[in-house]
């Protein structure tokens, strides 16, 4: 369901603010789903994951991310946002 609301949804933005949860460290289907509807995204987590357990340091998405924010709450959301706004207004 995640990888068809991704399709659908790439027909009318321009891209993703992405919080992938557990799936950042398990789904190379995210990841690939992702790249494929060829929108820039901005990978956000609530929390300090390079300070977290061991497997929360590797995410499949970062390497294809726009750009990765992490650790400062909800403001995530927000910051990523901004980031991703920037860099389509830089590349319009």
């Amino acid at each position: 369901e995640l990888l068809v609301y991704i399709e659908a949804a790439g027909a009318r933005v321009r891209g993703f603010v992405v919080n992938g949860g557990a799936y950042t460290h398990t789904s190379i289907a995210l990841r690939d789903g992702l790249v494929g509807v060829g929108l820039p995204f901005v990978e956000v987590h609530l929390s300090n994951t390079a300070g977290r357990e061991r497997f929360r340091r590797h995410s499949y998405l970062s390497p294809v991310a726009t750009g990765v924010v992490y650790g400062f709450g909800g403001e995530s959301y927000l910051l990523g946002l901004r980031g991703l706004v920037a860099h389509l207004n830089s590349t319009s």
